[in-house]
């Protein structure tokens, strides 16, 4: 056994032990949960390397990540492992996948890996996180045109504030573009997709607004979408409206996860 799989083991047998019912109540008395989970996280990325090897849909990537949050997203995909693998599991070797909100691209990355003849347009508006994405997709012998803009109902210039949540702020300090999606594609920027997924903290109708006529095509046959309630009135918007600009491009809605403050539909054709 290597040391690095030894002192991961060691890692994760101690991860066990402090899950035991008395330990873990002990744990959340003090209240160290957050704690506890932040130390696990940044042992397991530095006994690994950094490195984790992905599987879902019946494909696998190897992500590396550059911090310990990042690591644990790509490990847990942040409890939206039955989404992507519902995605994955619709996707044709032809489709045209758009990652809208692709943050450090697990969707993309995966995609990327199912769509042999097919293409994956990332839509990841900070430069940081454009640059891991690319990263990943190079590492992996994959391809995919990562787009350094936010999709939006109107293009022009923002700022985005990732103090906590990543979104679009007046007091924002990084400086974002955003574009029309429907646009793009009116341009030949872009291809039409055929199967979109938005995760986009609270701008979910502005995005949908942006790409209502591209997503109201015959061809394209489904969007998924994790819809922020808490977030979705600093966008003016409100549940209904997403619910009901899905709906007028011809979509059916269905609530597929539910992650506890947000949840995720999948709209379909």
């Amino acid at each position: 056994m290597s040391s690095k799989k030894f002192t991961t083991g060691v890692v994760e047998t101690g991860r066990r032990v402090f899950s035991t019912p008395p330990i873990r109540g002990v744990i959340d008395r003090l209240g160290l949960q957050s704690t506890l989970s932040r130390m696990y996280w940044q042992l397991l990325f530095r006994t690994s390397g950094g490195t984790h090897t992905q599987r879902a849909g019946g494909v696998s990537t190897t992500f590396h990540a550059s911090n310990a949050d990042d690591f644990r997203h790509y490990s847990t995909l942040v409890d939206e492992r039955p989404v992507l693998a519902d995605l994955l599991s619709r996707l044709q070797p032809d489709d045209v996948f758009y990652d809208v909100g692709a943050y450090i691209g697990s969707y993309t990355c995966l995609a990327a890996a199912a769509l042999s003849d097919g293409q994956v347009v990332t839509f990841e508006p900070r430069e940081e996180k454009a640059v891991c994405i690319e990263t990943n997709l190079s590492r992996n012998g994959l391809q995919a045109d990562v787009r350094r803009e936010a999709l939006s109902d109107e293009a022009g210039e923002a700022t985005f504030s990732t103090d906590g949540v990543a979104q679009l702020s007046e007091t924002g300090t990084e400086h974002v573009t955003l574009k029309n999606g429907d646009e793009l594609v009116e341009r030949g920027e872009v291809p039409p997709p055929t199967v979109v997924k938005i995760d986009v903290e609270g701008a979910e109708l502005d995005a949908i607004r942006g790409l209502s006529e591209t997503l109201s095509r015959p061809d394209c046959r489904v969007v998924y979408c994790e819809v922020h309630p808490s977030f979705l009135g600093q966008y003016g918007a409100d549940e209904e409206a997403v619910m009901t600009a899905l709906e007028n491009c011809g979509f059916a809605i269905e609530t597929i996860h539910d992650r506890g403050e947000e949840y995720f539909i999948r709209a379909e054709k």
